[in-house]
């Protein structure tokens, strides 16, 4: 499935909303191929986020276009929803800014599905964390495809690392910040 990354920002007024889709979603991929049968963790299990951008991943790339821009859209759809209905709500006088993702899973006839917003998405893991997981029998990082653990851990670093700075140039700008691989979505007010 793909992590797909969002920025949702409110004005100080609490009614005008802006949201960011960034462009370097991440593939959530098992090494394994699916099977039914096979319990394992590393197959069934899929929230362990592969490094390599999905426009620059095998089977991928001649998709990744059409799948950000409907990713993208839904993401739009399901937060206007969401703040029309009162589930999201600005703060009059306080501006505010959320980075989350969203789960999608595109099938093969190009439709996408959500099926899950993170409000506290998987970013930044510590070092120990891969460390221990490298330990415990975590092979499945050097699996087919998949860097060896160390370079892994430093291309998800790195990618979180930008990703965040460009979110806060966006939200609390500053001389020299850049929104980097953000791409705005859309915009839309709300009722007070």
């Amino acid at each position: 499935h793909l992590k797909f990354y969002a920025l949702l920002l409110c004005g100080e007024d609490g009614v005008s909303w802006t949201l960011y889709a960034y462009k370097g979603a991440l593939l959530s991929i098992s090494p394994n191929r699916w099977d039914p049968s096979d319990l394992s963790h590393e197959t069934q299990i899929t929230i362990h986020r592969h490094p390599v951008p999905p426009a620059e991943t095998e089977g991928w790339g001649q998709h990744w276009p059409s799948v950000y821009e409907k990713c993208k859209a839904g993401t739009l759809a399901v937060i206007q929803r969401a703040v029309q209905a009162k589930a999201l709500r600005g703060r009059p006088g306080k501006r505010q800014f959320e980075v989350f993702s969203v789960d999608w899973m595109p099938d093969i006839h190009g439709k996408v599905w959500v099926f899950e917003f993170n409000m506290s998405p998987a970013v930044c893991r510590e070092f120990k964390d891969f460390d221990a997981e490298a330990a415990n029998g975590g092979g499945s990082h050097s699996a087919a495809g998949q860097p060896p653990p160390d370079a892994r851990r430093d291309a998800l670093m790195s990618h979180d690392e930008a990703m965040l700075r460009e979110a806060l140039a966006i939200a609390l700008p500053w001389d020299g910040g850049s929104p980097g691989q953000w791409d705005r979505a859309g915009e839309f007010t709300s009722e007070e």
